[in-house]
């Protein structure tokens, strides 16, 4: 049933990323147009001020699928309704100073007004209390969600991700044409939080038989939860200042349109994220298993190219896609005025491949507790980000934020960690990238030689954007098919293919 689970879960993942990807080509810009560039710019800063309210949290998020996953392997079920009941506590009291610091956050939002409008400033001051209160009366019923994916439950935590993905749009734009505008986005997300939460919260109840239990826990393991989340707290603070600060610096600095262009180039990157996690994010609770049981650092390492692998070959495409079509499809996408978005993304696209490709590893830091260092090399990195963007802002715009968090992801997220990869955990980093330097020639000469046909191509229309597209998506996966996969791979590909071939055969041969 785990095989079971974790292939349709991955299945479901990537359904759920097509049609995630699928949905914002044709929402985005209708919202767009409906909200304008500077509320749209408005929303972003909001929700980067969110982004620092969020860190209150403290990373205890991060520790729960581990403890939850911990005591399921040992099958002591009453120590994970103790555990459920603890996170509850501890997240109930989190909620109260989410609320007192969005409260001091929406008094003193005057700081804004550099560069935003009076009324600019107060539709920042709304949506910054509505999304306080969203954030904290959810908090304490994410407990359940991690129960669910605790207990591998892949199908229904995706299939639950999917329905959310294709019903948040859709009542989005209906609020908006309600006249609504960002506060209906709001009040969207709160409503879906309202059915998501009630599911998960209902499932790990009545189908799990997981209750919380308020009685005291293990003597010090909520000492122990508070460390191991402290570095946690520390790589979401890392998250936060690569991803939240540019965008208050720009609102800050440049204004609410200078954040909508960046926040519109910044978000391809949220997409290869997406594409790249569906896997690894479903191995969490398996590589807590392996570490419990003290496997071999090579099945580790196994893991971590396997995985690595099948997460290049999709980036890659996605990557050198962007590179080639990047400045049309957001000229056809966005519209007029969003230029600078296309060298935004490529800045903050490019170099986050690596980690993206790797993300298995932090994985297995999690799994084995190993990532303090990656934690503190981040927080000190992602300083250096929020320098140099004070720096270049001013000289270079919005292009020069993006330069920054290029820099500080070279350093941190591929010289410093891959070190530690290697020489502290004993991953087979090397022989990593062995593989991947042999797979890469295809993306390469792809992304480069479309790149000038694009560019010799003047006329350009959403007709011939999508025909020349598919050319380059048939091109590319035919050359990775020969040159990029290995047998196993090949494997994953002609699986299902000979099974369609199959059933075709039968459903003929039936007729006849």
């Amino acid at each position: 049933m785990k095989t079971n689970q974790l292939k349709s879960g991955a299945v479901l993942s990537y359904l759920n990323l097509l049609i995630g990807n699928i949905i914002p080509f044709v929402y985005t810009p209708i919202m767009l147009r409906l909200l304008g560039q500077s509320e749209y710019g408005l929303y972003g800063i909001a929700q980067s001020i969110m982004g620092y309210i969020g860190l209150l949290n403290f990373g205890i998020g991060g520790t729960i699928v581990r403890y939850l996953s911990k005591f399921r392997s040992q099958g002591d079920k009453e120590q994970e309704a103790r555990i459920a009941g603890l996170f509850i506590k501890i997240y109930s009291v989190i909620c109260g100073l989410i609320l007192v610091a969005g409260f001091l956050f929406s008094c003193n939002i005057e700081i804004y007004s550099r560069s935003l409008s009076g009324q600019e400033v107060e539709t920042l001051r709304i949506l910054v209390i509505l999304m306080t209160i969203n954030t904290a009366l959810f908090l304490p019923f994410s407990v359940f969600s991690s129960v669910v994916l605790a207990h591998e439950r892949y199908v229904l935590n995706k299939a639950v991700s999917m329905i959310s993905g294709v019903a948040a749009p859709l009542l989005n734009l209906l609020l908006l044409l309600c006249g609504f505008g960002s506060v209906g986005l709001v009040l969207s997300s709160t409503a879906l939080n309202f059915v998501t939460y009630g599911i998960y919260t209902w499932y790990a109840i009545k189908k799990l038989g997981i209750r919380p239990d308020f009685r005291k826990a293990q003597p010090g393991l909520l000492r122990e939860i508070l460390k191991f989340s402290t570095f946690v707290f520390l790589a979401s603070m890392v998250d936060v200042l690569y991803w939240s600060t540019d965008k208050l610096i720009i609102g800050w600095a440049l204004g609410a349109a200078a954040t909508a262009v960046y926040n519109i180039g910044a978000s391809f990157n949220t997409y290869v994220t997406g594409l790249s996690t569906a896997i690894s994010g479903l191995l969490i609770p398996r590589l807590t298993n392996m570490a419990v049981n003290n496997v071999p650092r090579s099945q580790f390492t196994e893991l971590f190219i396997r995985i690595g692998r099948l997460q290049f070959i999709l980036v890659s495409f996605i990557v050198s896609a962007f590179v080639a079509f990047g400045r049309q499809f957001i000229g056809l996408w966005a519209g007029a005025g969003y230029g600078e978005a296309y060298y935004v993304a490529l800045l903050t696209m490019i170099p986050v491949t690596v980690p993206l490709i790797q993300n298995t590893g932090l994985n297995i830091l999690y799994a084995l507790n190993k990532h303090q260092f990656r934690s503190i090399v981040y927080l000190c990195i992602a300083v250096l980000n929020i320098v140099l963007t004070f720096w270049w802002v001013e000289r270079f715009g919005i292009v020069g934020a993006a330069m920054a968090t290029c820099v500080a992801y070279v350093i941190g997220n591929i010289i410093i960690i891959n070190w530690y990869y290697y020489a502290h955990i004993g991953l087979d980093v090397p022989q990593f990238w062995k593989n991947i330097l042999r797979m890469s020639p295809v993306m390469i000469l792809m992304g480069t030689i479309w790149y000038f046909i694009l560019d010799w191509i003047q006329t350009w229309n959403w007709l011939t954007f999508f025909a020349l597209a598919i050319v380059y998506t048939v091109l590319y996966f035919i050359l990775a098919y020969f040159f990029m996969m290995n047998p196993y791979e090949r494997s994953i590909v002609k699986a299902p293919v000979q099974k369609a071939v199959t059933k075709a055969q039968k459903i003929i041969g039936y007729k006849r």
